[in-house]
């Protein structure tokens, strides 16, 4: 069923918070591996914990215990900007903030609704493929017992205050090309108030189904 769960979740991304200026600092190789494979193993680290401990937190547990963990490995910034491609230019400072705001939150109900349960899964880095520049993919299987393995590419790339997740891919499927392409197509059609309703439908929806799920 996990299985399942989670390639659910990443169709269901209409994709996946500091203002600060993103500057790329040059890294050594070795150095490179070890805080890029050193983030994926905390967030994998935090994720199957949420998995393990789903019934006893519910879904707002769920939420907390990830909130934390996802604003620190995960270029929440970045990843939002992205999605809004050459739209992002033209919103106010007040407007990304709220934006952001939004888009932080979906992210991490995203997490807390669809990992909700363990049936002994496990994690495991597979591989840690080397790119040009200051861009690293660190490979992660989600072992499944009696099932294939879901491999995870997390693609990082080291900010000023550190290594930072900004795409992860699953199936051929990535994250940030799905939710610009959605975004995208929802803010050409209604707009920017009209994305950021439908960001906030996006999380009412998962919230409700993860606090209705043990009634």
């Amino acid at each position: 069923m996990m299985y399942a769960k989670v390639l659910r979740f990443i169709i269901k991304i209409i994709g996946s918070l500091l203002f600060a200026a993103l500057v790329f600092l040059p890294v050594s190789g070795m150095a490179k591996q070890n805080g890029a494979e050193e983030a994926v193993k905390r967030f994998n680290s935090a994720l199957l914990e949420n998995m393990k401990r789903a019934d006893e937190l519910g879904f707002h547990g769920r939420y907390k215990l990830l909130d934390p963990m996802l604003r620190d490995v995960f270029a929440l910034h970045f990843m939002g900007e992205k999605s809004l491609g050459s739209h992002w230019k033209d919103l106010s400072p007040e407007q990304r903030k709220r934006y952001l705001d939004l888009y932080a939150d979906w992210t991490i109900s995203s997490y807390a609704g669809n990992f909700d349960g363990y049936s002994g899964e496990r994690f495991e880095i597979e591989d840690i493929e080397q790119s040009k520049g200051d861009f690293v993919i660190v490979i992660s299987n989600l072992v499944i017992p009696n099932k294939e393995s879901v491999a995870f590419h997390y693609s990082l790339r080291r900010f000023q205050d550190g290594w930072r997740i900004v795409d992860i891919t699953i199936e051929d499927v990535s994250q940030l090309s799905l939710t610009r392409s959605q975004f995208i197509s929802v803010f050409k059609k209604k707009g920017f108030d009209g994305l950021l309703a439908a960001l906030q439908d996006k999380i009412a929806v998962i919230q409700a189904r993860g606090i209705d799920e043990k009634k």
